[in-house]
């Protein structure tokens, strides 16, 4: 029974319990009092939530404003926030402000030593604090860079966790982190003071957070006026109206009106989120090669044969030669800051896009909301073309709260996802769920393929096979494999895996060789007979690296196997590219940073990298064509998908890119032209 103030009784009925003198569970769940939970809130998180706004603000008058903002907009959604979840969902709207700040404001002047709102703290009592060196290190940094740092560090979020906060890939985390460490080494220094937040008056709070809501609602109020005085206008006004010493003239109510009812295109009110992406370009005749030389004596080409040389500076224009268009749907960012569409659906990212053009994505917006009656957050299944959007499965719950999604792998129509059960459940555990489609049904296990207290880290998945790595911290993991009916225990397969793949009856995976020195070892293992019980693998390749270089990404298909290697300090990075049915071995040069989402499928090799050293990060994403068969050429063909801030992914014959720019969002999807019939 619900009644009126939101209060819920259950196990009530019109007849008696029997009298067996037993116990008998009655609950009553009474509304929460909103005004005396939101000041608590204030009270416990305001120390937080301002450390937070002032070092990625670097200002703590903006900081303040910061999170008075963030409070008014808590405020206005306090119902739907789930016990133990408003922190979260507060420090995510904050970062959102901020992010909307930079886009549209300066870059931040920071103070100097003098003026720092910091105080002296012994370290006896073990506080972490920030000298004014950090906060000058952080200004240093681009934008993302220094988001990334902030949550992932100072805040102590996973990678996971802030690519999902930031709307961003976990590979982006990876790079920007990776690159704002390193500017940071230098100007961090032992010891450190304690920023002290202001003293914040709860009830002052309180009263700022009510006349923001109801001057939203005021304006609320009034614009719906407006618009129904507009509408009612415009249906006795339509079409032009003479007017004295003017003549026919068309008011706004029979714009509107014409732009609704009227036929064709129209200047109707709401952006065109389909329009304004960066169109696939269409020469009249099919591009020329991409530049290459042969190696040179001082190029490191690793275990590579004789290897041809090619510069990802080179890439030419992704051409409608290439790929064939079939569906462009626009999106924008949501109140918290997640992409969507027109219609409020999460918008995917293609990283989880199948060979039938399918693409799995997580229900993000359901995920933040933690709203009861949304509460069946779940894994959601893309048609080819954006036909449709189906529910597969819900999330793993866990001691009576939601898991959330840390990783995804799609081979053929299975995909394979881990989770990480929510923060302060004990033991907190780690789950590895699946699902398959056939025909137009989907096949869910409802019971979870692995459940372990470590964390999962690397995932991929065959066909008849889920492959992952699980250990306290991502350097020291083993690898393991499971059948996807969930029968019988996980096969260990290797330890000190760095990089992991898969394809349909195949996995590689990258073996860091145990030892110490200044040269270390990096095999790749390949293991093609999983179904047969072959848990021991064939060594393909030795792969020798400095200590500082780290074999970070790999892709396996029955025609190629492509790995980078990326180096602690950075600089440019190199995808190397091994022909297994010939002699087409090759290397493409990168100057733009770390590489994420490395795939292959036949001849094709794509990926996404980030030009860390920017000031402003994008990412770019290729289509590389690496063998003669697949390129029309003697050699390889280096394409770059269309626009800025771009991840794309490639499946089969089907390929998905997301492009971004501001707040604005577009994800296209195509058929890849395999056979490129060259003169």
């Amino acid at each position: 029974m619900r009644q009126e103030s939101g209060a819920t009784v259950s196990d009530f009925g019109t007849s008696r319990p029997p009298d067996d003198g037993g116990a008998h569970d009655v609950r009553v769940e009474v509304s929460r009092n909103r005004d005396a939970e939101f000041t608590a809130f204030v009270r416990d998180s305001g120390a937080y939530l301002h450390r937070t706004a002032y070092l990625l603000c670097g200002d703590s008058h903006r900081a303040e404003e910061l999170v008075q903002s963030t409070f008014e907009r808590v405020y206005r959604t306090w119902a739907k926030v789930r016990p133990g979840t408003q922190l979260a969902y507060a420090r995510r709207i904050l970062v959102n402000l901020r992010i909307d700040g930079w886009r549209h404001g300066r870059r931040e002047s920071f103070p100097g030593d003098d003026q720092l709102p910091v105080g002296a703290a012994p370290d006896h009592v073990g506080r972490l604090a920030l000298r004014d060196e950090l906060v000058r290190g952080l200004a240093q940094l681009p934008d993302r860079q220094r988001r990334v740092v902030v949550l992932r560090h100072l805040l102590d979020l996973p990678e996971a966790d802030v690519a999902r906060e930031l709307g961003i890939a976990v590979g982006t985390v990876k790079a920007a982190n990776s690159r704002g460490l390193a500017r940071l080494r230098d100007v961090l220094r032992a010891g450190a003071e304690a920023i002290e937040p202001p003293e914040l008056d709860e009830s002052v709070v309180l009263d700022r957070s009510r006349a923001a809501l109801r001057r939203r609602r005021t304006g609320q109020a009034v614009g719906a006026a407006c618009a129904a005085l507009l509408l009612a206008l415009g249906v006795l006004t339509r079409g032009p109206v003479e007017l004295p010493w003017v003549g026919p003239v068309v008011l706004p109510g029979g714009q509107l009106i014409t732009s609704l009812f009227d036929d064709g295109p129209t200047d109707g009110p709401g952006p065109d989120l389909g329009a304004g992406y960066t169109p696939v370009e269409c020469p009249d005749e099919l591009p020329g090669p991409t530049p290459t030389r042969a190696a040179e004596p001082g190029d490191d080409v690793g275990p590579l044969d004789d290897p041809v040389m090619v510069a990802a500076a080179d890439a030419r224009s992704l051409t409608c030669h290439d790929v064939d268009v079939a569906a462009v749907t626009g999106g924008i960012l949501d109140g918290v800051g997640l992409p969507v569409t027109a219609n409020g659906e999460p918008l995917p990212e293609p990283h989880g896009i199948a060979h039938t053009g399918k693409i799995w994505h997580f229900s993000y917006a359901e995920l933040l909301d933690d709203d009861e009656e949304t509460d069946a957050a779940h894994i959601q299944m893309r048609t080819w073309a954006g036909d449709a959007s189906s529910s597969a499965s819900s999330l793993t719950h866990y001691q009576g709260r939601r898991a959330f999604p840390t990783g995804l792998a799609v081979t053929g129509d299975r995909v394979v996802w881990s989770e990480r059960a929510a923060e302060g459940t004990s033991p907190r555990r780690s789950f590895l769920r699946t699902e398959s489609v056939s025909g137009e049904g989907v096949t869910t296990l409802i019971d979870p393929l692995v459940s372990t207290e470590e964390r999962l880290w690397l995932l991929a998945t065959t066909e008849d096979r889920a492959l992952w790595t699980a250990g306290a911290t991502k350097d020291d993991t083993r690898l393991f494999a499971i059948t996807h009916d969930g029968d019988g225990t996980p096969t260990e397969l290797a330890a000190g895996v760095t990089a992991l793949a898969a394809d349909d009856d195949e996995a590689v995976a990258a073996v860091l060789v145990p030892g110490t020195g200044p040269v270390r070892v990096t095999t790749i293992r390949l293991f093609d007979d999983l179904a047969g019980g072959d848990s021991v693998g064939t060594d393909l390749l030795e792969i020798d690296h400095d200590a500082s270089a780290e074999v970070t990404q790999l892709a396996v298909s029955d025609d190629v196997i492509a790995w980078t290697v990326e180096r602690s300090g950075g600089g440019p990075g190199a995808l190397y590219v091994l022909d297994r049915d010939g002699d087409d071995d090759s290397l493409v040069q990168l100057p733009d940073g770390v590489v994420s989402d490395l795939r292959a499928s036949g001849g094709l090799v794509w990926w996404t990298s980030t030009d860390t050293a920017a000031q402003n990060p994008a990412d770019a994403s290729y289509l590389y064509r690496a063998t003669a068969s697949a390129s029309g050429y003697d050699g390889p063909d280096l394409a770059r998908f269309p626009g800025g801030s771009v991840t794309a992914a490639v499946a089969g014959d089907r390929t998905a890119w997301l492009e971004e720019a501001g707040a604005r969002r577009w994800l296209v999807e195509g058929a890849i032209v395999r056979d490129l019939e060259r003169g």
